[in-house]
């Protein structure tokens, strides 16, 4: 008998496979079945993504002709930019092939820049005293849960007849954060109860925060009210004129036939402002009334002799807690004010009153109050800089500023500079004196106050001296 290099003959068990043989096998089957079926289900997945947007490509393209078919002055939607509002629903949820979807219609106007636009700031171009040339339909199709979007088609329709003169004016609105750049896609409500049917229009501002609504009826009775709001920033908006011996900062406007009327909104981030009440000896505080004012205003007196207060956009009062702390979230960016209640006195802010909240930002503000109405406190610091190579003259706004009161410059390791030429003025409310800052250490310095019977106020960190 002969047999092959490097193979070994083994005899088949006349009952069968062994267990090994059973095992490998098995194993096999296992793995290739595995991916066998986990390349069906993918293929399955694919293959419902790709029925649901053919689903809903098909279900757009039925919405659009619809569209396309309806008579052009009802081509508008119940809370679209176009006046006067359509029958088309903004957003639904809609049906096809026993799948549910959402459907979501936008009908625009559309200023063509071949007839110049509506403020004339095309060169060579005219101003378009009617700039709705055509609409722009969008049909939005997503997943039933409003969140995935699986079409999106847009269109151009234009009327049969060319535009026409009527009674109507234009909005042209411009909404800006704090540095001036547009804000897009900030949403836009604009009311008007005085027309029939009432003008109320929702919709949002293009890439550059413009937005342009023309063909609304005129109104002079300042009857149109703007409010713009965009998540997770503060809000603006106009206001009526409805509160006797007062007058709005931003009040509602008119709209006048063949007219474009400008506004300019304002909106940015929202922004934290967290408070620190300490006395005149570094103790925190606790239980204090703060209020907290806004230099924003809404509304002002009508007459500029009046002592009535201002209506500031944002005031409310606060209670420091155990440790003397008040935290302030979803402030708008502005400049505050602070007052302590009943029984104490403010005799200093770090920083300087007012102090400003930035957009977006956390801002930290230490408090100094005290129960002593004769303590000397500090108000106000002109210049708050100096350069080390030169005499300044710095000059406190405050009270209780007596003569024979002293202003020091002091900074932990430096020696401190004590003011020479001190003159108290105004009734104690002004305070002035000369500071040698020749060679100085440049860097943040503390400016200490003491005025009549050596009761001192520190202004931490109140002046800033720099090298050349």
């Amino acid at each position: 008998m002969s047999f092959l290099p490097g193979f070994i003959l083994r005899k088949i068990s006349p009952s069968g496979f062994t267990l090994v043989e059973v095992l490998v096998a098995t194993a096999i089957i296992s793995i290739v079945g595995t991916a066998i079926i986990s390349t069906v289900s993918a293929f399955l997945r694919v293959s419902q993504v790709a029925q649901d947007t053919i689903r809903a490509q098909n279900l757009a393209n039925e919405k659009m002709e619809i569209l396309k078919n309806m008579p052009y002055d009802s081509l508008a939607t119940v809370n679209g930019p176009i006046y006067p509002p359509g029958a088309l629903l903004d957003t639904e949820t809609v049906t096809s092939g026993g799948h549910t979807y959402v459907a979501h219609t936008f009908v625009s106007f559309v200023d063509d820049p071949f007839d110049g636009n509506a403020l004339g700031t095309i060169v060579g171009k005219p101003v378009d005293f009617y700039p709705f040339d055509y609409k722009k339909a969008t049909i939005e199709i997503r997943n039933s849960e409003d969140e995935r979007v699986l079409v999106k088609i847009t269109t151009s329709i234009s009327a049969n007849a060319a535009e026409t003169s009527d009674d109507t004016g234009i909005l042209f609105l411009q909404v800006f954060d704090s540095d001036g750049v547009g804000v897009p896609n900030a949403n836009i409500h604009l009311t008007n109860t005085n027309p029939n049917p009432d003008v109320d229009i929702t919709t949002i501002t293009d890439t550059n925060g413009l937005l342009q609504i023309p063909l609304l009826p005129e109104d002079t009775t300042n009857g149109y009210h703007l409010e713009v709001t965009f998540s997770g920033f503060s809000t603006d908006q106009t206001y009526p004129d409805n509160i006797p011996n007062y007058d709005p900062v931003q009040p509602d406007f008119n709209i006048l036939a063949q007219q474009v009327t400008n506004v300019t909104l304002f909106i940015d981030q929202l922004s934290t402002l967290n408070i620190n009440a300490v006395d005149e000896t570094g103790t925190d505080v606790s239980g204090l009334d703060v209020t907290v004012s806004g230099d924003k205003l809404t509304y002002e007196p009508s007459d500029p002799l009046s002592t009535d207060p201002p209506v500031h956009k944002y005031s409310q009062a606060f209670t420091t807690n155990s440790s003397g702390n008040i935290s302030i979230a979803n402030i708008d960016w502005d400049s505050y004010a602070f007052t302590a209640s009943s029984g104490y006195f403010v005799i200093s802010t770090t920083p300087y009153q007012t102090v400003s909240v930035p957009a977006g930002s956390t801002t930290n503000v230490t408090l100094k109050v005290t129960t002593d109405a004769s303590w000397p406190a500090i108000n106000q610091v002109t210049p708050t800089s100096g350069i080390n190579n030169g005499v300044v003259t710095i000059e406190v706004l405050g009270v209780n500023l007596p003569v024979g009161s002293t202003m020091r410059l002091t900074k932990s390791g430096e020696t401190a500079i004590d003011a020479t030429g001190v003159v108290s003025s105004d009734s104690d409310t002004r305070l002035s004196g000369s500071f040698d800052l020749n060679g100085v250490t440049a860097g943040t310095w503390n400016l200490v106050v003491t005025g009549a019977g050596g009761k001192s106020t520190t202004q931490t960190g109140g002046f800033t001296i720099a090298a050349p």
